[in-house]
């Protein structure tokens, strides 16, 4: 079973000092780069990035100094997906792990393993960017994404994703797919997502998962951590649901 990531925007790119196994190279590089020309060519990036100016001045400047600095990915992308997965006190055997089943889907480099060397970037996939023929970034990457990640899955995928990036696969491949959802019972008594306390528990679960090196889908609902567990009541064919009665912020150290 292949666990899929979405990225975020807030990345760090500080030496990791307890990464004890090899690193490796982006399979889309080459892609990559191609981007990386066609946003450097543009005047102004505030429009494509729907940003500020000073933040669109920013990204600029930090594709313009593209490829001075790299993290293995897993260990750059430290947004509100990847508080609860706490990278840096992975196991060798933990990480090891992950590099055979987990991809963290990206605008800018397609589909990246854990160990992957990337640079600081800002790129939604959803991004109009005209890359060569392409009228987006979904024209793009079409169906290559899909096929790296089928490639290296046993038939299922496990969407820890939103669907902006999951499509980039989903859309196109022919495997099983599993998308954990992830509900609260809100102060009105209303039960649904909370997408701050989604996007934090993707992280969270993608992290258990890889801890208890679950590769098969029927052991997705073993899960229970911070208050949600499984829940058959709120659970479709494919969409198993994790139910929290109470709803609180969820804090990580």
């Amino acid at each position: 079973m292949i666990i899929l990531l979405a990225p975020s925007k807030t990345m760090n790119f500080q030496p990791v000092s307890s990464l004890s196994v090899p690193t490796t190279m982006p399979h889309f590089y080459a892609q990559a780069v191609e981007i990386v020309h066609t946003v450097c060519q543009m005047d102004d990036l505030a429009p494509l990035m729907r940003t500020s100016r000073t933040i669109a001045d920013k990204t600029k400047s930090a594709y313009a100094r593209w490829g001075e600095k790299n993290n293995p990915s897993l260990y750059a992308y430290v947004g509100d997906v990847y508080k609860g997965f706490y990278a840096p006190t992975l196991t060798s055997d933990g990480i090891t792990w992950a590099q055979k089943h987990v991809f963290i889907l990206s605008g800018l480099y397609g589909a990246l393993r854990p160990l992957d060397l990337i640079s600081a970037y800002r790129l939604e996939m959803k991004a109009k960017l005209p890359v060569g023929p392409a009228k987006n970034l979904y024209e793009f990457w079409g169906n290559k994404v899909a096929k790296y990640v089928g490639d290296a899955a046993d038939g299922v995928i496990c969407v820890l994703s939103s669907d902006e990036y999951a499509k980039v696969v989903t859309a196109h491949t022919g495997c099983r797919v599993i998308t954990p959802v992830f509900l609260d019972k809100k102060p009105n008594g209303m039960i649904g997502t909370v997408p701050i306390y989604s996007k934090m528990m993707r992280g969270v679960m993608a992290r258990w998962l890889i801890d208890n090196h679950i590769d098969t889908p029927e052991r997705i609902i073993e899960f229970s951590m911070y208050g949600y567990s499984y829940d058959a009541g709120h659970s479709i064919d494919d969409r198993p649901a994790f139910y929290r009665e109470v709803m609180t912020p969820l804090r990580f150290n």
